[in-house]
């Protein structure tokens, strides 16, 4: 899908063309729109005009994956952040391939939740389960200048999103009055597992509230047109989280994304059926501890070692945050900033007991 060549802005009548057979057509997403077209854009580069070939598209771009065709409307404006719960009782997941950044964190009893990071909230579709917040996942939001939405949360969490100032959208004050309830989820999986949201009813609530839509926002991972490819090739890595909770990321050299697996099963998205992909994927190790000596965790999120998988091959990374307004940074060994490919990004964070259990395959 991430070509070599000048990435263009492509017309949305090249994707309709042929759709005249297709007896019952869904509308596709921005996302899904672009990544057809740009599989049938693709042609083997020219290396003799490679040097003229790297260029950034025209139009707006989207800040966090620098991909094209994004909405003008958007320039701009803040990015929404959602707390995803990820217990097995809370699938399949609604809206994470709309996503453009994924995390993945522990929390308590082996799980992990997930944050979904969205530039443009009017392209969310309706995403959830929404669950609650955790203090450490404030530490991701607040360098996004992100909308947090999120369906109450832990003392810590509570704490830190008030004195952060953090700007949010609570389902335990707004009920069914911003969010959705899926009464078949609620009456055989459970309540907790039951609340979606949509970007319609998060700018609803943020304009109520006297929120401002407008900033600007910047990514973790920079973004390179030109392909990247590290020097190291694999076909994917297995990451553990606990004995209950791992991923798995597959590499498709024909779209040059990854595949998502949970817990190996493919991670699909309930609202298209697609499972989740991403141009890159980072596996950042750091220390999980007990919170105050109980149940919660705490995430050190100061540096570290880490892993980029992005175009077939990965490498070796230093990482660093520090103070919780701080964007994440990636070097190098050699200390030199490193740059993914056009499209999504997985971030997950894993405790350095648990790297061992990496594997790249």
């Amino acid at each position: 899908m991430r070509i070599r060549q000048v990435l263009t802005v492509l017309m949305a009548s090249v994707l309709l063309a042929g759709c005249g057979e297709t007896p019952v057509a869904r509308q596709m997403s921005p996302r899904e729109e672009y990544r057809a077209a740009a599989s049938q854009a693709f042609f083997p580069p020219d290396p003799a005009e490679m040097a003229e070939s790297v260029a950034v598209p025209e139009g707006p771009l989207n800040p966090l994956t620098g991909e094209s065709g994004y909405s003008e409307s958007a320039v701009g404006k803040r990015p929404v952040a959602v707390m995803i719960n990820n217990i097995n009782a809370a699938l399949p997941h609604r809206g994470l391939s709309d996503a453009d950044i994924l995390y993945e964190v522990e929390v308590e009893g082996g799980i992990t939740r997930m944050l979904a990071v969205f530039a443009d909230i009017d392209s969310i579709p309706e995403v959830g389960p929404v669950r609650s917040a955790r203090h450490y996942y404030t530490d991701l939001v607040v360098p996004y200048d992100a909308i947090y939405v999120h369906f109450g949360g832990s003392d810590p969490g509570k704490a830190a999103i008030k004195s952060r100032g953090i700007d949010n959208v609570d389902g335990l004050i707004y009920g069914t009055t911003a969010f959705s309830k899926d009464t078949w989820r609620a009456q055989n999986r459970g309540v907790e597992h039951s609340y979606f949201i949509n970007g319609e009813s998060i700018r609803n609530v943020s304009e109520q509230r006297g929120y401002t839509l407008e900033g600007e926002t910047v990514g973790a991972l920079a973004i390179s047109y030109e392909k990247v490819e590290p020097e190291q090739k694999s076909s994917g890595v297995y990451v553990k989280f606990t004995g209950y909770t791992n991923s798995e990321f597959l590499y498709d050299p024909e779209t040059n994304l990854y595949s998502k697996m949970r817990n190996g099963e493919p991670h699909i998205d309930e609202n298209n059926g697609e499972t989740l992909s991403f141009a890159n994927v980072l596996v950042l190790s750091t220390s999980i501890t007990s919170y105050d000596g109980g149940i919660l965790r705490e995430v050190a999120l100061g540096s570290g070692d880490g892993w980029l998988f992005t175009g077939g091959g990965y490498e070796e990374i230093q990482w660093k945050k520090g103070n919780y307004d701080n964007q994440f940074s990636f070097t190098g060994k050699d200390g030199q900033p490193v740059s993914g490919n056009v499209g999504p990004t997985f971030i997950a964070i894993i405790d350095q007991s648990a790297a061992s259990a990496m594997q790249i395959h």
